[in-house]
């Protein structure tokens, strides 16, 4: 294949990505847009934070497929494709890095799947764990969420929940 017919190749499939990235974002957007109108007349907060989630799982979706696309026109010229098999593998250990960046906030994941099987605390039960102290007011998979007797609300990540020394003063309570 002759040096012409790559470049005439790499332009089709640039063309073909940016078409297929253009198309993916508008999808993604126009199902969101009716998700999040039907959710606004419920709970206009909520909506308010599955808008921010939503805006970066698209951005995430628009870089996988921008570099998926990029890899693919770099293949198509020999000299290019070291270069591409080199940012593959660096991807790699770009995800190992990922992994021990996000390792809070994936431990803290599992924590509160382990919370919601083994149950030590439940909504409304007074605690203490740590410095903090109050009544249970939500559990999420993420962190419990605590209001003191001053009204103030402290968040616990679950992974302290598992971690350390947990007083339940209303144990007792749920045998009833």
């Amino acid at each position: 294949m002759s040096t012409t017919e790559r470049v005439v190749d790499a332009l089709v499939i640039a063309a073909i990505w940016i078409v297929a990235i253009v198309v993916l974002r508008a999808v993604l957007w126009w199902l969101f847009g009716r998700y999040e109108r039907r959710l606004q007349e419920k709970d206009a907060a909520v909506a308010a934070r599955r808008r921010t989630t939503f805006s970066i799982l698209v951005r995430a979706s628009v870089v996988v497929a921008i570099l998926i696309g990029a890899w693919s026109v770099l293949r198509i010229f020999p000299a290019t494709t070291e270069i591409a098999n080199a940012f593959l593998a660096s991807s790699a250990v770009l995800a190992v890095i990922a992994g021990v960046a996000l390792s809070n906030p994936l431990g803290n994941l599992g924590s509160g799947v382990l919370l919601a099987f083994t149950q030590p605390v439940r909504l409304g039960d007074q605690i203490v764990v740590g410095d903090h102290s109050g009544i249970v007011r939500d559990i999420t998979l993420s962190y419990t969420t605590l209001v003191t007797d001053e009204g103030d609300h402290v968040f616990v990540p679950n992974q302290t929940m598992v971690s350390t020394t947990l007083v339940n003063r209303s144990v007792g309570q749920h045998l009833a």
